[in-house]
């Protein structure tokens, strides 16, 4: 879990890189350049990480992204010297949080009870979330007392070595837990066809339409905001708050719920902040109770489909690590693919139509999750 917070926060400092290439006296389109880069490798090492766990084993191959991710922040850091190596930093980043947040949830599914893995899903997630939202002020308070981005970087790069040592020892400590076997970790054409093809698909499904509606929410807050005469910094800082508070503070209950009615429940909640946003003009309560909504059904549900989906794997006699690979990468599509069709809604429509598309997403979310009901009971999983 702290590996997973620490990490976390080091590729949310990408966050900061305009404000930093601006410092080295680049234009914030070199940012945004460096960003995409590690967008590519994002997706092409989340394909790749369960052949390297394969080989090595989970562990190690986090500590690995762990290393990689210190070098991405030297990287950075050295930028200061050669503004050219702020490209490789951007690459590297993509290496190390995609092969990290694959494969983070493997081994908590491999020593769980499939009963109680939403719970701590939950709570991973819920720490991945604080290092994302406490990385830009926290890298602006370290450049501010050391004076210097570069340093900041350099302190990022040290605290992702000593959460390499952390899953190091980790690793030792778990070597006489009790785990399921996972002799097939490799996403293969043929596993991942197998999958899609059983009840698993469903949550699969479901997590793509879920990452599409955070992502136009997110990537195009500002454009909303400003049609209603609203600050988008509100409807950001409410969502982090909210919805860190409840993946730590209701994470031990949400496996005391049939999962079908929880998925359920989370969507109706989805539906109903985006139906507040669509109504709302310039009313900022509103705005702050249609955050605070979303949090809550957004900000569950993808540990909710992740347990959902490898338990039905399970349940099934499919891979239970492919499952939860196939579900992570369905995640990055939806989250990287949505973001060009929301852009030319809003052109041609403005912001509402993207917002009633999203909420006829949540209602398909909502179909999907009835037709789970009389299979997907956590009780029985």
């Amino acid at each position: 879990m702290l590996a997973s917070s620490v990490i976390a926060a080091a590729y949310g400092t990408s966050f900061i890189l305009p404000e930093y290439m601006e410092i080295l006296g680049m234009e914030h389109d070199v940012a945004g350049s460096i960003i995409s880069s590690g967008m590519v490798t994002t997706i092409v090492c989340c394909c790749l990480a369960g052949r390297l766990a394969q080989r090595i084993g989970i562990m190690p191959t986090i500590a690995a992204a762990s290393i990689v991710m210190a070098l991405a922040m030297a990287a950075f850091a050295a930028a200061v010297v050669d503004k050219r190596l702020a490209y490789a930093g951007g690459m590297l980043v993509g290496v190390g949080w995609s092969v990290l947040f694959i494969l983070s949830p493997l081994q908590i599914i491999s020593h769980l009870h499939p009963t109680v893995r939403i719970q701590h899903l939950t709570i991973l997630s819920g720490a991945q979330m604080a290092g994302l939202g406490l990385a830009t002020p926290l890298g602006h308070l370290l450049a501010a007392y050391t004076g210097s981005m570069a340093i900041m970087y350099v302190l990022f790069a040290i605290a992702c070595v000593i959460a390499a040592i952390c899953v190091g020892v980790a690793r030792r400590a778990m070597l006489s837990m009790p785990s399921l076997s996972m002799p097939h970790i490799e996403v293969t054409l043929a596993t991942t066809v197998a999958l899609l093809r059983h009840a698993t698909a469903a949550p699969i499904v479901m997590i793509v339409v879920a990452a599409c509606i955070f992502s136009g929410l997110s990537t195009y807050q500002s454009a909303y905001a400003a049609s209603r005469q609203l600050n988008p910094d509100i409807f950001f800082l409410v969502f982090t708050l909210t919805s860190v508070a409840l993946r730590f503070s209701v994470a031990h209950l949400l496996d005391r719920v049939p999962v079908h009615r929880l998925a359920l429940t989370l969507f109706i909640a989805t539906g109903a902040s985006l139906a507040l946003l669509i109504v709302n003009t310039e009313d900022s309560l509103i705005y702050i109770l249609a955050a605070t909504i979303f949090a809550t059904g957004y900000g569950l549900s993808y540990s909710t489909l992740n347990g959902m989906a490898v338990n039905l794997a399970g349940e099934r006699g499919l891979s239970v690590p492919v499952t939860s690979q196939i579900f992570t990468l369905a995640y990055f599509l939806g989250l990287f693919g949505f973001p060009f069709l929301g852009g030319q809604l809003i052109r041609e429509f403005g912001p509402d139509a993207m917002l009633l598309t999203l909420l006829g997403g949540t209602a398909f979310n909502g179909v999907l999750a009835t037709t789970l009901r009389p299979k997907a009971r956590i009780g029985s999983l």
